[in-house]
């Protein structure tokens, strides 16, 4: 005769329970905030060090372009008794700290107007539709109403060179200020400072960069 063999009886596993979901749930959520934040941070990060990287670039390249003039010619020339940058003692020409106007020279018996600002705007060309061709655009504003246009192609070529009436609406917008010292730091010396300043006023705290050289 067969014996059956006993029943046994199976015991179901255990689930988690309202709370340990719940708990779960937030620290989950702990962590993806902090993940965010932290991403956030890369990108203001990254954005701010492209920007620092564009206003030193132009800050050493209008030390270039003012290290070019000959020692008589009016872009480098301080008059003698200006005081335009507010240097206590210094005579100088230009301001870091404002868009100085346009300063009268006298060179040679000629007088000529100078400004010791202007402001760089950088932007992509597009073609129709909105889609960028790789050219970028350089606006250089060296007067109330003067502006100069430098736009350069992916392929290599000499940039063109256009003179629009207006600055242009999109892009990046940079000022450029700069101050000659007369005798600084010795005698004899001219000391050029250039600042640049970012000014999308999404990024804070603002960006600028700030340059010096020493010339004859």
């Amino acid at each position: 005769m067969c014996q059956l063999p006993a029943h046994r009886q199976t015991v179901e596993p255990d689930g988690f329970t309202l709370l340990e979901v719940l708990v779960s749930i937030s620290i989950l959520a702990v962590g993806l905030m902090g993940s965010a934040l932290l991403m956030t941070n890369t990108y203001k990060f990254s954005v701010r060090s492209r920007y620092m990287a564009e206003a030193a670039q132009l800050a050493s390249e209008k030390l270039e372009d003012l290290n070019r003039f000959p020692v008589n010619d009016q872009h480098v020339t301080v008059m003698s008794g200006d005081n335009q940058c507010g240097i206590t003692g210094v005579n100088c020409e230009g301001s870091l700290t404002a868009d100085a106007a346009g300063q009268s020279i006298t060179v040679g018996g000629n007088t000529y107007t100078v400004y010791y600002n202007d402001s760089v705007f950088i932007s992509a060309t597009n073609t129709s539709g909105g889609v960028s061709n790789g050219s970028l655009q350089e606006t250089y504003q060296t007067g109330p109403s003067s502006f100069t246009t430098l736009t350069f192609s992916p392929n290599g070529q000499t940039p063109t060179i256009t003179y629009p009436t207006s600055a242009p609406t999109l892009g990046e917008t940079l000022d450029r200020r700069w101050v000659i010292e007369q005798d600084q730091p010795v005698v004899g010396a001219r000391r050029v400072t250039v600042r640049v300043i970012v000014m999308d006023q999404t990024v804070q705290p603002p960006v600028s960069f700030q340059m010096s050289m020493v010339r004859p």
